[in-house]
């Protein structure tokens, strides 16, 4: 089972690069770092917690985080485990923070960002087995909770012009888009769009005042779940401080720290080379890193025909 080649001197790069940036901070650092292959998900919480019980209870902790987004429960378990360790939670964000990644940055004190660096709406995709499938897939096709609430808006708008919808074109339409997409399936969708903006307020409310923040707390959840029209919009650092969020410009000599760890994730090799035509393969698809602990994601495809098939991964030491 062939696996990713290490770096030379990997890890004792690793931790010279990770101590730049403790240097400059003040603080410790955790690397949560997940490929295109990984998701945020509740399987990182054990490895986070060998990782904090490894560090110890700290005055500040921070979280150099890339990721393309993930599952919508995760990251209030991730912001209240690591606050059972700190006084200061800050998330670092070189680069892409997007979807769940940006649910858990909102439980920071403040979010650190470099030029590069990027939030993005937080309004859920989701899948289900009751939702459409492209011919020949597997998998259901996952669908923006956005999509469908904007679908159901145009529907009640295109209503409101003119003629107003009878009963009987009301069950036409209920009827057409039933047979698309399954009732079950529009229910699931509804809960998971709830859920993101309670995690949001969570996450939020562990350093902001539930009672006298409550507008500005409402405010932020409501603006990232709702008033962008593109899940995959991008939020730089001055839009984040323009709608109200705690996030601040690295410096200069943590911007270089913080670009030089970036870029060696970047070279961290993920698959074989040259990936096999056929057979099992193992490749590192996400890392938690810290200076007390190395944790990362294996992943195993089988590879057939030069298509490869996802079958499990785990969080393992190395």
């Amino acid at each position: 089972m062939p696996a990713p080649q290490p770096l030379a001197n990997e890890k004792a790069t690793l931790a010279g690069l990770i101590k730049a940036i403790e240097s400059q901070r003040k603080s410790s650092v955790i690397v949560y770092w997940l490929t295109d292959n990984a998701k945020i998900s509740e399987a990182v919480i054990v490895p986070l917690y060998d990782h904090l019980q490894a560090i110890g209870k700290q005055e500040s902790i921070d979280v150099v985080l890339f990721t393309r987004g993930g599952d919508t429960e995760a990251p209030w378990r991730f912001t209240s485990l690591i606050r059972e360790y700190c006084k200061k939670f800050s998330v670092l964000i070189p680069h892409r923070a997007h979807s769940a990644g940006t649910l858990l940055a909102l439980g920071a004190n403040e979010i650190v960002m470099t030029p590069l660096g990027l939030l993005g709406p937080i309004d859920p995709y989701r899948t289900h087995p009751l939702l459409p499938r492209s011919a020949g897939a597997t998998e259901a096709e996952p669908i923006s909770v956005q999509d469908m609430r904007h679908a159901m808006q145009f529907i009640r708008e295109a209503g409101g012009q003119g003629v107003p919808y009878t009963p009987e074109a009301m069950a036409q339409i209920f009827s057409a888009l039933f047979e698309k997409i399954h009732p079950l399936a529009i229910g699931a969708i509804e809960q998971s769009y709830a859920l993101a903006k309670l995690v949001g307020k969570q996450c939020l409310s562990t350093h902001m005042d539930p009672a006298k923040d409550e507008a500005l707390i409402v405010s932020l959840v409501d603006k990232l779940c709702d008033e962008y029209k593109s899940h995959a919009y991008q939020i730089s650092r001055a839009e984040a401080r323009a709608i109200g969020l705690k996030a601040v410009d690295a410096l200069p000599a943590l911007e270089k720290a913080m670009m030089d760890l970036y870029k060696f994730y970047l070279g961290r090799p993920i698959a074989p080379v040259p990936l096999p035509k056929s057979g099992q393969v193992t490749m590192h698809i996400g890392w938690l890193d810290s200076t007390a602990v190395s944790m990362r994601v294996e992943a195993i495809y089988e590879i057939t025909a030069g298509q490869a098939k996802y079958l499990g991964d785990q969080w393992r030491p190395y």
